[in-house]
């Protein structure tokens, strides 16, 4: 997009934007939980009972988790793409590597927000609670997979602008405080999926654990 000369112009897509963002987060907010109930609802109307052979933590905490994953992943969607625009418009971005660790950030924002809702909706769905894609091994995957995502975004953004933290520098920068909120939002993704797949290893090592024992004990017999 060729950049605005007119101040006016460029503020009056920038007030679009902010208005849009503004109705589209909460909208896309509302249809996932939405389908949440249309799932939870749909289980009772069966009266089908969730996946018993899943362990109990699973059942009970992973649909928080994605939740928690999606809310933080909308809000990530909103940041880059404000930016964006700004940078397009006005062409005053401070790199090309810092425009490249924005659009890395949208994808990601997309990507785990539309995965993670996906999760949300298989966890909670009595038939595909049963399915492979539900198992730990697949949301391992995921898990770390996304988690590399975010952190190489984090990396590109780190070193495109080193100083981001800076007080004097980031007085000279310009959305600086905008480029650190999604800086922290990013590490809190990273925090939260490295917290996950601790989680996930240690309950494939206790399901794999449990198999030995299993073994072990039908051999002696």
């Amino acid at each position: 997009m060729a950049p605005i000369s007119s101040p006016g112009q460029a503020s009056n897509f920038t007030s679009g934007l902010t208005s849009a963002l503004a109705c589209l987060v909460p909208l896309l907010a509302f249809v996932y939980v939405a389908g949440v109930f249309w799932t939870l609802d749909y289980a009772n109307r069966r009266r089908m009972p969730m996946n018993k052979t899943q362990l109990p933590i699973v059942r009970r905490y992973s649909p928080f988790f994605y939740s928690f994953l999606v809310m933080t992943s909308l809000v990530m969607i909103a940041l880059p793409s404000w930016v964006l625009l700004q940078y397009s418009l006005q062409l005053n971005y401070p790199s090309k590597r810092t425009v490249i660790a924005l659009r890395l950030f949208l994808f990601n924002a997309c990507w785990t927000s539309t995965t993670s809702a996906a999760f949300t909706i298989f966890m909670l769905h009595p038939i595909y609670s049963r399915h492979p894609i539900s198992s730990i091994g697949t949301q391992s995957i995921w898990t770390l997979m996304t988690w590399s995502f975010w952190v190489a975004g984090a990396a590109v953004l780190s070193n495109a602008v080193p100083q981001l933290f800076d007080k004097t520098f980031c007085d000279n920068l310009v959305y600086c405080g905008h480029l650190q909120a999604i800086q922290i939002m990013s590490l809190v993704e990273v925090g939260a999926l490295t917290a996950g797949l601790l989680v996930l290893i240690w309950l494939g090592w206790r399901c794999a654990r449990d198999i030995w024992h299993s073994d072990a004990h039908g051999d002696a017999r």
